[in-house]
Parts: structure tokens; sequence; C-alpha cells
């Protein structure tokens, strides 16, 4: 097992390299539209799948996608509701490292993207969203579903929650402006590029041949940036602290993916603790001795008091927008002079006007640069070279919870406690134990989340995905199967709550269809938990949160899934979960928790 999380996701460049397709107009069809430049697109970006709901004017994107399949280009998933679209196009793009596309219809079909469009904006995940348009001599004429800006203007909606958004209003546009969508997506902060495109559009003729740009260029990520002055200081500022026995904490971000390894070897050769935020989490194993938990929302204790403690003169937060949550609520514990701010993107630093430095550029270089200038002053003697964290070699019988960690309820996590009622935390330290360690596990925006943040540790931190930047309900279960699709060799497990379910949960029949292995983790409480929970700490007046009693099983051995009710502990060991692995179609498990036990909500 690894310290330090590796990016697993394919550099859409190299695939581009490695996976060369050629494509000419010959090998396309003599009837070619434009809705084939847009699959031949696809398909040079290694694309396999598109979600989607059809509807009569996708109908021509649906047939370049049909001729698409036969040579073994990119193929249609059929969701249940657009917003499943957008959820999956989300999860595959943060599986494999590619382009997620999701298409709709006009009208209502278009606004009912626009939740999942909006999640995907926030966490900065690369989605295409195509949706179409009536005809464009028929604009403004009141037409069935009409989208334009005369009627429901969908281009001003998706304005706000894309990189890139812009209407092909004449057929010589579509191929710059698909370029400029691709371009968007993919460069920093990266998110979602929308293309509105007039159904006449679609299914125009098109006679010339067809050539593609110079697709390697154009993914290629940034040249790795730094101002190499501003780190010099840093690192000046660095030895100072350290030479005089002060000490550094490292706040890591989700933004740290690419840079995991060096930032672990930053820590190991400076003896800095690590805190990390809620989504940051994902990229430092938890049992190294120096991470000493999640600081802000749902966090740890023992993350606060390290940045907290007084021997501490630097504090360096690395890939974070500072967001609510993962400054515990704009802590001045951590928002104060000591702060140095690193990103990949400036935008980030008008969220820390108190930080002592901001350093913009590739953060894997700055730490590599860090590191050298760390091991160049002591091997100058400016620093004892006896100055280091621990080892990487610790990971080695490793027990649940990591012991440097502080949590709370340590003894609700017990397997061998024997309570009538099942504790939430209890049922993340069951389902991690039982599945193997490529298990990819994502967590839906109910009372999971401050569960999974306080109890998730798992010596491969890499496979746990949170979207917590919009926290749309029901964010996961779409998002399981986008995984599952990208992952078609790796478990996929859904922790899910049972409000998020009967928002969402018609997607898990995608899962039935396509034969996927996802195993949906229902946290049953009868409740909006996380809301009912909330309104009881803030003493605020009752609210209508509670469920009447479902039957999930029943509803998903309906669709033609199989399922288990886990009732009470003794429940966990009547189930053979490599089985569940293996399965061809999807697994829900109902598992009844105890609906009083108080999740971790609040700033720790």
């Amino acid at each position: 097992m690894g310290v330090f999380a590796i990016d697993k996701q394919e550099n859409p460049k190299e695939y581009l390299v490695t996976h060369r397709i050629e494509f000419n107009r010959k090998g396309l069809c003599d009837n070619m539209t434009l809705s084939d430049l847009i699959v031949g697109y696809l398909e040079q970006f290694g694309v396999e799948y598109v979600f989607s709901v059809p509807g009569g004017p996708l109908g021509a994107l649906y047939d370049a996608l049909v001729r698409s399949q036969r040579r073994g280009g990119p193929r249609s998933i059929l969701t249940r509701h657009e917003n499943g679209s957008a959820f999956m196009a989300d999860g595959y793009a943060r599986e494999t490292g590619k382009i997620g596309v999701c298409c709709s219809t006009t009208g209502p079909g278009a606004t009912n993207l626009i939740t999942g469009v909006a999640e995907a904006y926030a966490d900065h995940i690369p989605l295409l969203v195509i949706t179409t348009q009536t005809a464009l001599p028929d604009f403004g004429r009141g037409c069935f579903q009409e989208s334009s800006a005369d009627v429901t203007d969908i281009m001003g909606m998706f304005d706000h929650c894309t990189c890139y958004n812009s209407l092909v209003s004449h057929p010589d546009q579509l191929e710059n402006k698909l370029v400029a969508a691709f371009t968007a997506a993919f460069n920093p902060p990266k998110g979602p590029a929308h293309l509105s495109i007039p159904v006449d559009i679609l299914r125009l003729a098109s006679n010339k041949p067809v050539s593609f740009p110079n697709l390697h260029n154009l993914l290629a990520e940034p040249s790795a940036t730094v101002d190499s002055l501003a780190l010099d200081k840093l690192g000046q500022d660095l030895t100072d602290v350290l030479r005089q026995n002060r000490n550094v904490v490292i706040l890591a971000g989700h933004g740290c993916g690419g840079a995991a390894q060096q930032l672990i070897e930053f820590a190991e050769h400076t003896g800095a603790n690590i805190v990390s935020t809620q989504r940051g989490k994902s990229w430092v194993n938890p049992y190294h001795p120096q991470y000493l938990g999640v600081f802000g929302f749902s966090g740890h204790k023992t993350a606060r008091q390290a940045l907290a403690d007084k021997s501490v003169d630097l504090i360096l937060a690395i890939g974070t927008d500072l967001n609510e949550w993962a400054t515990g609520g704009w802590d001045p514990v951590l928002m104060n002079h000591k702060l140095v701010h690193i990103h990949n993107f400036s935008s980030a630093f008008t969220r820390s006007p108190m930080a002592r430095m901001h350093i913009c550029g590739t953060i894997r270089t700055i730490f590599e640069g860090l590191v050298l200038r760390i091991k160049t002053a002591k091997q100058e003697g400016k620093l004892p070279a006896s100055l280091s964290g621990s080892s990487q070699i610790y990971n080695k019988n490793i027990s649940y919870p990591p012991p440097q960690i502080k949590i709370m309820a340590t003894e609700s996590c017990r397997k061998e406690k024997t309570d009538s009622l099942i504790k939430p935390q209890r049922v993340f330290r069951e389902i991690i134990e039982r599945f193997p360690h490529n298990t990819r596990f994502l967590i839906d925006n109910s009372n999971s989340v401050p569960w999974s943040i306080h109890y998730f540790f798992h010596p491969h931190p890499e496979n746990y995905h949170l979207s917590i930047g919009f926290a749309s309900m029901g964010w996961a279960i779409g998002a399981s199967v986008g995984v599952a699709l990208g992952a078609p060799d790796r478990p996929v497990v859904c922790f899910t709550g049972d409000g998020c379910f009967l928002m969402s949960g018609q997607e898990i029949t995608v899962a039935v269809q396509e034969k996927l292995p996802v195993v949906f983790v229902v946290l049953n409480d009868k409740a909006y938990g996380m809301i009912k929970h909330g309104h009881r700490l803030s003493g605020s007046e009752a609210v209508d949160y509670s469920i009447s009693a479902v039957d999930f099983c029943m509803m998903a051995r309906a669709v033609g899934a199989q399922a288990y009710a886990i009732r009470k502990p003794e429940d966990f060991d009547k189930i053979d979960y490599k089985a569940l692995c293996k399965q061809k179609g999807p697994t829900l498990l109902d598992i009844h928790i105890d609906p009083e036990e108080k999740p971790p909500l609040g700033m720790f």
C-alpha cells in the first residue's frame, strides 16, 4: 500500500498519442451530417459513452452515434432523467480523466441537465454538454419546447454554471466552437462547456472532407509554471522557520491530486504535519503518522490542534479554494498571517487576502522545487541533516481508526459492539473492510457526507469521491454508474440516504440494463436526516423531515436488482461481498441505522 494517492486518471493527451484513430470521410458514410463531425471529435478523444435521454431534436446526433458504434466509437447510455445524464458524465470524467459527455433535447430536457452541470462546474469536472434548439428560422415563433432567448433562454440559464457557453447559429461555426468547448473544459480551472445547437444544423449534410486540428496539442496540459522568485522567498522562509525549531503545517486540498507524492516527500523532509480539507483527504493515506485528519466541517480535533499549535509559524494551504467547509467557517486559526496560499489558478486567491504569500503555478513543480531547496539547505548546513518526519514504512498491521487521529464516539465503530441498532459509524467500517482495496467509494449528499468525512479511513484514499461544491442530493447514484462504466474491472460502492434514493434512485435501472455491479448502500433513517439533526442542533423550529417507511429492497428487486436488508449488526455477516463485486448487475443494501445517532455536524 502506498502512502500517497496516485492520480489514476489517464492524461487525454497521452490517450491521443497512444490511441490514434484513423478517421476519414470514407470511413464514415456517404450521408454524413454535422452530427457525425461532433461524434468524430469524441472518437478522437477516446470518449466511450454519451449520456442522454433521447428526444426528437436529438435524432441526427443519435443516428451519428449508431454509425459510430458500428466502427467501435462511442455509444449512447440511456439514462432515466437528464440530471442523471449529467451526474453519470461527471462520474465517468472523474474516473477516466477524459471528458464526460451528456446531451438533451430542447426545453425541459435542457433544464433538467442544469443541476448536474452546476455540480460539475463547482467541482471543476470537464464535461461537454450539448443541448438542442428548435430550427433557427423558427426562433421566437413559439415552437414546441422552444428554448431560444425569446422564450425560456436556455443559453442564459447555462451561462453561470459553465466555463464556455455558446449557441451555434451557423453551420460554419460548429467546428471552431466545438474546439473552443473542448479547450475550455480542459484548461484550468476546468469545468463543463455547453454548446446549444439548433436541430436544422445537426441534420445538415456535410460534404466537405473531415479534417481535425492537432488534437495532441489541443488538450495538452499547460507547461509547468511557477513564480521562481516567490518560490525562492518561500524556500528561505521555510529554512528560517525550521532553523528556529518552529513548525510548518500543510492543509491539503483536492487540487493536490497530481502532486500527492511530492507533498508527502516535502512533509517527510521537514517534519510538517498534514491536515486536509474534506475532498483533500482523497490524496493522503490516513495511516501516515503525520496526517492528523480533516479540518473544518465534520473534521477531527487533532487537525485543528495541529493548526492552533503555538509552535507553528507557517501554514501552507495547497490546492484549496478556502470555502466555508474547508476553513471551518473561515476560522482565524487558519485564516491569518501565517498562511501561504498555493494554487494553480490565481482566482482562488481572492479568498485569502490575509495570507503572507500567494504562489500561483503547477503544484507538483512547486513542491519539487521546495524539496530541492530543503535538501540543499541540509547539505549546506543551514538545516540539520537529521530534520525529518516519518518514513514511508508504516503501513503494515494497520488498524481502524488510525491511532494518530482523534475521532468522536470511538466505541460506535467497534465491530464487537452488540447494540440492537446499527450505528452509522460502524457501517463505514464494515463496508470498507469487506470490499477490495481497489473499490471506488462515492458519497452522496446526505448524512453519508459527515459520517464519511469523519469515519472513512482507507489505505487507498484516491478512491474516495465527494462532490460537495454544489452538494446535489442524488449525485452519487448517477455518478457511480459513470464510474462503473469508466472502470469496468473495479468494484463501485455508492453510499446514499433514503431521501437521496427517493430523488434519484431510478438510475439504478441503468446499472441493471448495463449489467454493472454497483453496490448501493442506503443509510435508512426514515428521514431527511441531515436536515433533522441540523435543525435540532441549531434549535430551529421543527420542520417536516420524516419519510414514511419504504421497502427499498422491494423497489430494487422490482427493477431487476438484487437487494438485502440489514437491520442488526450480525446481518453484515450474511452477505457474500465477493459475489456482489462479480454480480452482473447492481445490488442494494438497505441498512437500517439508528435514526437518533447524531452525525458530526459542525466545524472541528
